[in-house]
């Protein structure tokens, strides 16, 4: 399979940490087993033959079904697991990891919590690998019938200004003669769907620097020459890490971002209803101690 997705020995060879050799040796040997010729090896890159071809398809539902069956029994029984792997958004990892912690260690009694922070991109990918178990993220573009969702709460995006700016709240475009937009990416989805907010709006505000992590926005707006557009899950972390900023409604019509917990199928009994609870519960406890003014504007499902 590695040689078929690279076209390429060597390639193939590298990825697996192998050698060259090595893995003509197994393609060799493969090809003596089946009596069956796989590759032709007159074309660069590498094609397969139409024996290759059947293999191909084949193994693709085989290694599936290994997957498949190491995954179901690693979670026959929740309390057998030694490890529960959940990736959350990187702009509340810092907020939701000691509630999480206690909650896996102590009342679900798993050994062993494994985290890892990124972009909602990031948790579709991994989720679909099975490196994960259950992800906090945003707005799933996922094919979803492969999965089962629990929303915990949905958000209004609000204005975020350097903390000792003294102008205009009312008028974004009052705001943006004196200050500059730092955005996300287009990249990512936070930045796609405020890039098409401002076009249904029909502004065009001037931007000095995109980024694709939140904590890289607020960092521009600590600068003190920019403003951003984000919600409360945008901005806890950064606030709780002592950066100063004043945060105020959207002076345009407003829009939201969900915030949920995701998993295959089929898996893992209560313990993602249980994720999603906690992490419901501490970002309305973060949000309320540390962003009083917008905490209202949150709507939680759990």
């Amino acid at each position: 399979m590695a040689v078929c997705d690279a076209r390429h020995v060597t390639a193939a060879a590298a990825t697996l940490g192998m050698t060259q050799s090595a893995v003509s040796q197994q393609i060799k040997k493969l090809e003596t087993s089946l009596n069956a010729t796989l590759f032709d090896r007159t074309s660069r890159p590498l094609k397969l033959t139409r024996s290759g071809g059947i293999l191909h398809r084949r193994a693709i539902r085989i290694l599936d079904e290994v997957r498949d069956l190491k995954s179901e029994l690693r979670h026959v029984q929740s309390s057998s697991l030694p490890v529960l792997r959940v990736a959350l958004l990187a702009s509340i990892a810092t907020t939701l990891t000691p509630g999480l912690s206690d909650l896996v260690r102590g009342e679900l009694n798993i050994p062993e919590l494994s985290l890892s922070a990124g972009l909602a991109t990031d948790h579709q990918a991994a989720l679909k690998a099975r490196s994960v178990d259950i992800a906090i993220t945003s707005d799933p573009q996922c094919d979803l019938s492969e999965f089962e969702a629990i929303p915990i709460l949905d958000e209004q995006y609000c204005l975020v200004l350097p903390e000792d700016y003294d102008g205009p709240v009312e008028d974004i475009l009052d705001i943006s003669e004196r200050l500059s937009l730092v955005r996300f990416s287009s990249d990512v989805p936070v930045g796609r769907r405020t890039d098409q907010h401002l076009q249904r709006c029909r502004l065009e505000l001037p931007c000095s620097m995109e980024a694709d992590r939140a904590s890289m926005v607020v960092a521009g707006v600590v600068t003190g020459k920019c403003f951003a557009i984000l919600t409360p899950s945008l901005l806890v972390d950064a606030v709780a890490e002592g950066m100063d900023l004043r945060v105020a409604p959207l002076p345009i019509a407003g829009f939201k971002r969900s915030i949920v917990a995701i998993w295959r199928a089929g898996e893992m009994d209560d313990i993602p209803a249980r994720i999603a609870l906690e992490s419901g519960r501490m970002l309305r406890q973060n949000f309320e101690r540390l962003l009083p003014d917008i905490a209202g504007n949150v709507f939680y499902h759990t």
